[in-house]
């Protein structure tokens, strides 16, 4: 990245929640003239869509938070188990290392930490953990106020563990199927003693190997912070995440499910079509610090730089075909292996004024803030000398059919140069005691400049994205709701003539109920609609030549995109929170129904109905057992591949956990997942796919100071 100094960099390391709040420390029932400002640590509330400080129940949007509880008691140990157990979250699992996230029938594009994040990316590579997050905030439908970026889908926040007020410490040790170990330490200590520095280190390590045939994965995760008070009015919050995720014997592409002759395949679960050289790793850094002021009671400025370096490197290998898999031989495949080297570290500068003032007799909030961000990635391809073979019969490989490849010495292929240039504000007005409305505009300067495989990707955008909100307490504990949105999304696809596709546009509307009881459990309903034209959808892989020929070496140099023109409307239902004082809950329906412009079904490979359930219960018999149960249902999904559909039919799959607490310092938890051993797909996004999980299992040991 040019222009920055290492002595800089060095300085960017931070972490922070949330704006200051004042609270006094009291010592020996007397209170001390010092004041304390980290309250926020222990009562953090979403930002949620608008940006301002809004319980779930206040916030004119669908929201679900997964806590850092649930994520201990049914193990989602990483961001793909846990958002599939998410309300309204579908996660397509194209490959073992690259995955997308949807909701409401469009792509996720935009994944804060903290509230903070550059508004792209709908393609996650490698396994995110989640031993650092506290919890992990899923707002869903147009979120333009929080990315600057209109995008309808949702936005997913990951919030960062803060240092606590007292010494604590935890270590986990687990096992499980397929040779998998885990630890994770998690300590947190005030530094001095009048409680104004506080550091917390959590670090996490995991090795296993899996159902599939040559895949195996590793990572190791790192995440340090302090954070303190300079004075009376300012806290100062630094902190080093460090995520390093290894995989070996990869699937780039998957596995072919469907026959030259329309018939679908049916494979054992451990099929795989990876040849065991090859690997995906990726090494995440990011390093922040955040300034905060306390301009006085009710006016708070937060100011944070954030800097993130990312590598990825991989030696790939892919299998394709012309006249498509015979059903008789298994013959008809080609192999295609690739090397690649790709780079991207961005800077991200975010200030924003929270604040509130009185006016008409009633008390309003109000938010104005700026972010600016500098991007810069590189891609290298090192050409395969060798590799690129007729295949034999599928299935039966060993993952030795073809050795490594000889590379050819690396050529820069692509590279980016992004800016991104956001205004915002909000203001939400106290109409009457019950009646809230929330106004906000946010507006977006967007550039970018570079080339693809020899092809200009320079595009120039500005927009913006109002947002308007409403809620209503027609009664106690009950709010009427409602939000509309802009959708703007600029997007860096090439179109089939090599050129941008251009942003896309459109809106987005939501109205729902909310009803609370006695502040433990929250029951949601909501209805949605989103219009978008120009969306993304891929076409096809070419070399750019527009020539049908038989040299397929280079035919995968682009990935080309069609924009289409999609109305998604549906209806969810959620409730989560305490049952009893024995049982919880978190549970959601969603249906969907999306339409192309002449009203046919359009993305077929998302489901319209699904199905999530968490829930626990502590036996008020034996209060050292706790008992969970997960489930996850949906429908049918499809895709229509130029041999046929690929078809995966509905599917349940049912889990859960028992856990035992020891003594106050011990626990022992049994978990397990796909009890009853269904078979399934992970995706049927593109015509090659692969087999989710089989049954699994872990016991994990617990000891917490």
């Amino acid at each position: 990245m040019q222009g920055y100094k290492p002595g800089l960099i060095a300085l960017l390391i931070g972490a922070s929640s949330a704006l200051p709040s004042h609270t006094a420390i009291a010592a020996d029932d007397e209170v001390i003239d010092e004041l304390i400002i980290y309250g926020m640590r222990d009562q953090r509330e979403s930002q949620g869509a608008t940006g301002l400080n809004l319980s779930v129940f206040e916030t004119p949007q669908s929201l679900t938070i997964i806590d850092a509880d649930v994520i201990d008691d049914f193990a989602l140990v990483d961001i793909n188990r846990l958002l599939k157990m998410s309300t309204g979250i579908n996660v397509d699992s194209t490959e073992t290392d690259r995955t997308y996230y949807n909701s409401r029938g469009f792509d996720i594009t935009s994944m804060h930490v903290d509230g903070i994040g550059i508004p792209f990316g709908q393609l996650i590579v490698g396994d995110l953990d989640t031993a650092i997050y506290e919890k992990v905030e899923v707002i869903r439908g147009s979120n333009g106020l929080i990315t600057g970026l209109g995008n309808p889908s949702g936005t997913v926040n990951y919030v960062r563990k803060r240092p606590t007020n007292d010494l604590d410490a935890n270590i986990e040790l687990s096992v499980g199927r397929w040779d998998e170990v885990r630890a994770v330490v998690d300590v947190s200590t005030p530094l001095t003693e009048s409680g104004r520095w506080a550091a917390r280190v959590v670090g996490a390590y995991q090795d296993r190997e899996t159902w599939l045939n040559h895949y195996a994965n590793d990572r190791n995760i790192f995440y340090g912070i302090v954070d303190g008070q300079l004075g009376d009015a300012f806290t100062v919050a630094v902190g080093y995440t460090r995520q390093d995720n290894n995989s070996d014997g990869v699937l780039w592409g998957a596995v072919p499910v469907i026959y030259s002759d329309g018939t679908q395949a049916d494979f054992d679960v451990s099929t795989s079509t990876a040849m065991d050289w090859t690997y995906w790793n990726t090494l995440t850094e990011t390093s922040f610090v955040e300034l905060g002021w306390q301009l006085q009671d009710d006016l708070q400025l937060t100011t944070t730089v954030t800097y993130t370096d990312y590598e990825e490197a991989s030696e790939l290998f892919y299998v394709y075909w012309q006249a498509g898999l015979d059903p008789n031989t298994g013959l008809g495949m080609f192999s295609y292996p690739g090397k690649f080297d790709d780079t991207r570290e961005s800077l991200l500068w975010d200030t924003v004024l929270h604040g509130g003032f009185d006016a008409w007799g009633q008390r309003h909030d109000f938010n104005l803030g700026m972010s600016i961000v500098d991007s810069d990635s590189q891609s290298l391809d090192s050409g395969a000398l060798t590799g690129f073979a007729a295949m034999p019969a599928f299935p039966g490989w060993q993952g030795q059919e073809v050795a490594r490849p000889d590379w050819a010495d690396p050529y820069e292929a692509a590279n980016g140069d992004m800016q991104l240039d956001r205004y915002y504000g909000s203001v939400r007005f106290s109409v009457t005691d019950a009646f809230k409305l929330t106004l906000g505009l946010s507006m977006v300067d967007y550039e970018n400049q570079g080339v693809s495989w020899g092809v200009s990707t320079d595009s120039t955008e500005d927009g913006s994205s109002p947002y308007i909100g409403f809620t209503w307490e027609v009664l106690d504990d009950l709010n009427l709701y409602a939000s509309y949105s802009d959708i703007y999304q600029p997007q860096y696809y090439l179109d089939e003539s090599l050129q941008p596709l251009g942003s896309a546009e459109g809106r987005s509307y939501e109205l729902g109920l909310k009803k609370q009881f006695n502040n433990r459990l929250l029951a949601s309903l909501a209805l949605f609609r989103t219009e978008q034209e120009n969306l993304q959808e891929f076409v096809a892989y070419s070399d750019g030549d527009g020539i049908d020929d038989d040299f397929y070496d280079d035919d995968f140099d682009f990935a080309l995109y069609r924009g289409i023109d999609v109305e998604s409307e549906g209806i969810e239902l959620e409730v989560a929170g305490e049952i009893t004082e024995s049982i919880s809950i978190q549970a959601g329906f969603t249906y969907l129904n999306m339409e192309d412009p002449n009203g046919g079904d359009a993305r077929t490979f998302i489901p319209r109905k699904t199905f999530k359930l968490l829930t626990t219960w502590d036996p008020a018999s034996l209060d050292a057992l706790s008992i969970g149960m997960s489930f996850r249902w949906q429908d049918d999904i499809h895709y229509d591949s130029a041999f046929g559909r690929i078809s995966q039919d509905s599917y349940a799959l049912l889990g859960g956990f028992a856990s035992y607490q020891i003594n106050d310092s011990m626990r022992i938890s049994l978990n397990a997942d796909n009890l009853f051993d269904e078979k399934y797909f992970n995706s049927v996004k593109y015509e090659q796919s692969y087999y989710g999980a089989p049954r699994s299992y872990g016991l994990s040991f617990g000891w917490q100071y």
